[in-house]
């Protein structure tokens, strides 16, 4: 699309007469424009004769109005400076998998983060496992649009909040932020009208006790004037349960009215903790919900479009358990559709990365390439295949190496439930290890890391229960 868009402008900004980018351009009276160097050619030849435009053909005569176009100028000479420019980066941009041929790429895959030669874009080109890698002119600028939050991310979305370019963590920490914004709004907006509306109740309640009162005063105002030194009996006992009357109704009033100022110090009070508690949750959504011990800036996330449908997959993309019903997943190329495994959406294909994986049960942990089969149940199970390196638990303590369907049985037990992944692509090293109190190594592989490699998991049996957790990635 993009390089469709610079064609397009290129041949808008191309002159008629000598076909190259626009130099001092003049416009014709018709509104067609072409270099001044072409122009006085053009007239020096047509002396007798009216002189035609080159695009519509329309004749002007001898003499001509022509005017500078300084907008297309400007327009003009900024495109050759930006193509001089690029044209120079792309020289420089060599193949990530030729280093010593030194081999200027062919293109760049947006989603493995690595420039291609011709040979090596072959496979994107043409394997199905590909498909959804976009590829795009070579791009010497990789580096500058990762995140600078996240190393391990690509910049992929703008935001129009922010006014810059995101990555997925950083578009899932926006999603999570304003999620927890709209529940804190909803539960404060709860919390105010239950409270008006009990506030509103008991309002009234006191407003018919004042009103009870005051009638019970006019009341007894009246039998006062009534009274005269002929009392008899019973006016004397009518005024005494008067009296009875007026003394618990005063009470009442006055503990109402103790009530009222409880409630209203109460209402206070629960706004000031709701106000806190809700500032607490917009100010830090995240650090609420994740252990501090996950809170890696370099964090690995599963990718569940790769997840088996024997596999769930937690909301955070960290942690993946083996059930016994098949889940409903879209159907799709890069799906393990047999085999019980899934891998990371993060892939790298150079320097060293260490993982730590809590697991239980009857497990697979490995390093894979992208690449690796999907839909076999033997051949695409991590170390069936010369593009996966697996150390296998079989839920009781016992040990194995796997590798291009060799099996290395590892003496001892297992009794940590941690395992440490190191890649070191420089020397070309796989380290399996247990971490307990400190770390024991328990495999090493010697590998030629050709691709781009992912952290993988496989998981076998559903009782006793199979799950494994990304703990960090450092």
């Amino acid at each position: 699309m993009e390089e469709t868009e610079k064609t397009k402008l290129e041949e808008m900004l191309t002159c008629p007469v000598c076909r190259d980018i626009f130099k001092d351009p003049r416009q014709l009276p018709c509104g067609h424009s072409m270099c001044m160097g072409c122009l006085e050619n053009m007239m020096d030849h047509s002396l007798d004769t009216p002189f035609p435009c080159p695009v519509c053909r329309e004749y002007f005569g001898q003499i001509i109005r022509i005017q500078k176009s300084y907008a297309l100028a400007s327009i003009a000479e900024d495109f050759k400076v930006n193509k001089r420019r690029k044209d120079e980066l792309t020289k420089s941009v060599y193949c990530d998998f030729c280093p010593e041929k030194k081999t200027l790429a062919f293109k760049t895959c947006l989603k493995c983060e690595v420039l291609l030669c011709k040979e090596h874009a072959k496979d994107h080109l043409e394997l199905p496992v590909f498909t959804g890698h976009p590829l795009v002119r070579p791009l010497s600028d990789l580096l500058e649009r990762r995140c600078p939050q996240h190393d391990d991310e690509v910049l992929r979305y703008y935001c129009n909040t922010s006014r810059r370019y995101i990555c997925n963590v950083c578009a899932l920490e926006s999603k999570r932020d304003n999620l927890a914004t709209e529940a804190s709004n909803v539960l404060r907006r709860q919390l105010t009208e239950y409270m008006d509306q009990h506030f509103k109740i008991l309002t009234k309640q006191i407003k018919e006790s004042n009103e009870s009162v005051k009638k019970l005063q006019e009341d007894l105002q009246r039998e006062k004037h009534k009274v005269n030194p002929s009392l008899n009996s019973v006016t004397v006992v009518l005024l005494c349960l008067w009296f009875i009357v007026l003394y618990y109704a005063y009470n009442y009033s006055v503990e109402n009215q103790t009530l009222t100022d409880a409630l209203d110090k109460q209402q206070h009070s629960m706004h000031h903790i709701y106000s806190t508690i809700a500032e607490l949750l917009v100010d830090h959504p995240m650090k609420s919900h994740i252990p501090p011990e996950r809170e890696d800036r370099g964090c690995l996330m599963l990718d569940r479009g790769t997840a088996s449908p024997f596999l769930g997959v937690s909301a955070d993309l960290q942690t993946v358990e083996r059930v016994k019903t098949k889940l409903d997943y879209p159907n799709s190329n890069s799906r393990f559709d047999k085999a019980p495994q899934v891998l990371s959406a993060q892939c790298f294909s150079t320097g060293t990365h260490s993982w730590m994986v809590e697991a239980e049960g009857y497990w697979d942990i490995a390093v894979s390439y992208k690449s690796i089969q999907r839909k076999s149940k033997f051949s695409s199970a991590f170390g069936n295949n010369v593009e996966s390196w697996s150390l296998t638990h079989n839920g009781k303590g016992k040990l194995s190496a796997y590798h291009n369907k060799r099996k290395t049985v590892l003496s001892g037990t297992l009794h940590s439930g941690r395992i440490a992944v190191i890649v070191n692509f420089k020397n070309g090293s796989i380290t399996f290890g247990a971490v307990e109190s400190t770390f024991t190594r328990l495999h090493a592989f010697k590998a030629k890391l050709t691709q781009p490699v992912c952290l993988g998991l496989g998981l076998y049996h559903v009782n006793p229960p199979s799950r494994a957790s990304i703990v960090k990635a450092l």
